[in-house]
């Protein structure tokens, strides 16, 4: 179904600019959980790319999830209005070219697509009004302005597409090495930090254009967005950072390998400037943004993986599900689950913000095949940009005085949030499609530092959900101690729950052993057996970082997943 609206837009158009609602099928205004919504500039263009025709064919094939297209037409002064702004300063950046000023109103454009457009769609339609549920897509002129989107209101959008972008606009074009030197989008980037949680789909023609102003035999085009992606060099030196230099992970062939990187650059084959390769790179772009699967990753064994599953309370994440090696040859079996934060760090060192992953799917194949565990699911479920606020125990921090508070991750905080999104909807969402036991004795929580304390917390506020907790190098000086009262506390039934710690004595782990000490004798008081039902190890010398959590995860997967009796090898 299409819906079409007409929107004033004062200053940028004569006429109100017609707006076009494509949603997606079955789409229910009283769902539950809203739908993301995705901005595409130049919407008159939707039939020229098959817009209809390519949402129909990626629905029907359940590629990916449903999502409410919002195309606006060009305004008036399309060239006025798309092109890049400075929203600290209040001011658009405007770039002189042989066809005249581009991005005179960009400032205002901009302002008008996040104050006026999409405060409309939220008020008809049911959406998600969270930046990791917000889109902005573009071509040409409208692809500059889509990153000008994401990169200048990142509380507002996290998704930016594309497609030929005009990054060759500058500042100075008296000769093609001024334009090169101050070409503004890079610019952009290079003077600025980056911004975690935005994601970048950029696409860009082998055959856009003939210009090549450096002489390397590659058009214009394709050069500008290599240089924006990758840095640009010249004589092998790094003349402008790019995305890669800020820090984002980089796909340099989107095209052909899709991955979970935050920036992709697709290359299209033959492709020119044109409606006719913008529609062929539709279907990628989609993929990318919206897609049910997640691209694969680097593991031992079975990985299943749902990107950006939705919620009603948080952020949509992607979530990784490891399945252990009896599960496809014994289909009666049901199996633990462990549910472990900061997923991207758990399987494939290519995603761990190290570089080194925990290796869970590593350990876990050994320790089954030795007999040393139960054979469990492992659900790793990723962080986001608000990994503070959703990490950091609420309740403990609410205990401190008022006057104690200040610097405290309280306001904005998202813990009881998280906790509930744990509990109501990935639990059942596990459960429904995997063959689980479901009972607390066979639900487990586990991670590292902050995601310690949030396992905890996930364990005190739900004890008949989850029956063991594995917190490792658990992050205890928040609030000066508060979370060790609090937990004290807050202590399930030792008859029917589990706990491990650990920490090491480096870095940042040299702070937690007085933190520690203070609770394995809470524990004691509550009626906690150590090398029973809880265990608090010291891994001397080991840092606070993916490498010491590696080294020593076997010893919270053996206390948490002992194997029955039945199974252990004589």
């Amino acid at each position: 179904m299409v819906d079409t609206l007409a929107l004033a837009a004062p200053g940028l158009s004569t006429d109100p600019l017609r707006v076009r609602v494509y949603l997606p099928p079955a789409y229910d205004a009283a769902a539950q959980v809203g739908y993301p919504v995705l901005l595409v500039n130049d919407g008159q263009d939707m039939e020229a790319v098959g817009m209809q025709a390519t949402l129909a064919s990626l629905y029907a094939a359940g590629d990916i999830r449903p999502v409410i297209v919002v195309a606006v037409d060009m305004p008036t002064d399309r060239m006025g209005a798309y092109g890049l702004s400075d929203r600290a300063a209040g001011r658009s950046v405007v770039a002189q070219t042989k066809y005249g000023p581009v991005g005179a109103q960009a400032h205002a454009y901009s302002q008008w697509v996040v104050q006026t457009l999409l405060p409309a769609i939220d008020a008809r339609y049911r959406t998600r009004t969270t930046p990791d549920a917000r889109g902005v897509l573009g071509w040409s002129l409208g692809a500059l302005s889509a990153f000008n989107l994401g990169w200048q209101y990142p509380d507002t959008f996290s998704r930016v597409g594309a497609f030929s972008p005009s990054f060759w606009l500058s500042a100075d074009r008296s000769d093609a090495a001024a334009v090169q030197r101050t070409r503004l989008a890079q610019t952009m980037v290079a003077t600025g930090e980056a911004r975690w949680g935005l994601k970048q789909y950029i696409a860009v023609g082998t055959r856009e254009e003939a210009d090549d102003r450096d002489g390397d035999g590659v058009n214009d085009a394709l050069d500008d967005a290599r240089d924006l992606v990758e840095g640009w060099h010249e004589d092998g030196q790094l003349r402008a950072k790019g995305l890669r230099q800020l820090g984002y992970g980089v796909n340099t062939a989107a095209a052909v390998q899709p991955t979970r990187a935050d920036v992709a650059l697709a290359v299209l084959e033959a492709g020119e400037h044109n409606q006719a390769a913008w529609a062929r790179m539709l279907p990628g772009f989609l993929r990318w943004a919206y897609a049910v699967q997640a691209p694969p990753i680097n593991a031992t064994g079975t990985v299943e993986s749902y990107q950006d599953l939705p919620s009603r309370h948080v952020a949509a994440r992607t979530v990784d599900v490891w399945l252990p090696p009896g599960y496809a040859t014994h289909p009666q079996r049901r199996y633990p689950v462990l549910y472990m934060h900061d997923g991207q760090n758990l399987f494939d060192p290519a995603l761990s913000y190290t570089g080194i992953d925990w290796g869970v799917d590593e350990a876990m194949t050994r320790l089954i095949a030795r007999g040393d565990v139960r054979e469990a699911i492992v659900v790793g479920i990723w962080n986001t940009p608000l990994r503070g606020l959703e990490y950091t125990p609420l309740a403990p921090l609410q205990t401190r005085p008022a006057a104690a508070r200040e610097g405290l991750p309280i306001d904005g905080n998202a813990s009881d949030a998280y906790v509930t999104f744990l509990v109501d909807e990935l639990k059942p969402f596990i459960d429904a499609r995997y063959r689980t036991q479901t009972g607390p004795g066979d639900t487990l929580v586990m991670g590292s530092s902050l995601g310690g304390l949030i396992s905890l917390y996930a364990m005190a506020q739900h004890p008949q959900v989850f029956g063991g907790v594995g917190a490792v190098s658990t992050h205890w000086p928040v609030g000066d101690g508060v979370m060790v009262d609090w937990f004290g506390a807050h202590l399930p039934d030792p008859r029917t729950h589990r706990i491990w710690f650990d920490h090491g004595t480096a870095t940042l782990d040299a702070q937690y052993a007085p933190f520690q000490r203070r609770m394995d004798a809470l524990m004691r008081t509550a009626g906690y057996v150590e090398g029973d039902n809880w265990a608090s190890f010291v891994d001397p010398g080991a840092e606070h970082n993916e490498r010491a959590w590696r080294g020593r995860l076997e010893r919270p997967l053996r206390f948490l997943l002992p194997p029955a009796a039945s199974e252990r090898t004589p």
